[in-house]
């Protein structure tokens, strides 16, 4: 089951593991015991990336923009 973050009215934040059902449901605030709600936050320490950066495109196109002078006519073979 995965994690989810909680937050009561009174901006008290938490984690509970449970499922999505009962994610949706909500819990009550573990320090004052108010309904809290779902939210969606990002750790500080997670770096979202819309793309893979070692894709053989990414590395080819890395390879190319390093090369000088009589390289650019070398092929690239990874």
């Amino acid at each position: 089951m995965p994690f989810y973050d909680f937050q009561c009215n009174s901006d008290h934040t938490f984690e509970e593991q449970c499922s999505y059902e009962q994610s949706k449901i909500g819990f009550e605030c573990p320090e004052c015991g108010k309904k809290a709600k779902r939210i969606y936050s990002i750790n500080s320490k997670y770096s979202p990336t819309f793309s893979n950066t070692n894709t053989r495109f990414n590395q080819r196109e890395k390879h190319r923009k390093s090369m000088k002078g009589s390289q650019l006519n070398q092929s690239y073979t990874g």
